[in-house]
């Protein structure tokens, strides 16, 4: 399967949009995103990434794989971690959303999570260098 951007948008943007400091699997369902193979797999990837982790930072994410591939989804509250929150700063931003969907299309989370993170220490710095005129 594929990484796809936009639907990892969506369900990074469903922490960002909580009143609360975490998520339940409930929350991310409202945004119109299904419990699906679709949606184990971008878990899994914003997992291995460390972006989300359980809020008691001890237990899974609650999900069980069964045979046949078949899951079942356990909730628990689930946060964006700090690394998560600096990811989702940078995608928010359209000038750099923009770039990592033209150039970057195809790309791993892991090569996103690098991109990402210079195109916004560039912004960074640009807009830095407005105010001190280096």
């Amino acid at each position: 399967m594929q990484i796809d951007q936009e639907y990892l948008r969506q369900i990074l943007n469903a922490f960002i949009d909580s009143p609360r400091s975490f998520v339940w699997v409930a929350d991310i369902m409202e945004k119109g995103i299904e419990i699906d193979d679709k949606f184990l797999f971008h878990m899994q990837i914003l997992e291995d990434q460390r972006f989300i982790e359980c809020l008691d930072k001890k237990s899974d994410l609650g999900y069980e794989i069964r045979l046949g591939g078949h899951f079942e989804w356990q909730s628990r509250p689930l946060r964006l971690t700090a690394a998560g929150h600096e990811f989702v700063e940078a995608i928010n931003r359209p000038e750099i959303w923009d770039v990592l969907k033209a150039e970057f299309a195809d790309a791993s989370l892991s090569t996103l999570r690098s991109a990402a993170k210079t195109l916004l220490l560039a912004f960074a710095k640009k807009q830095l260098g407005k105010y001190l005129e280096l």
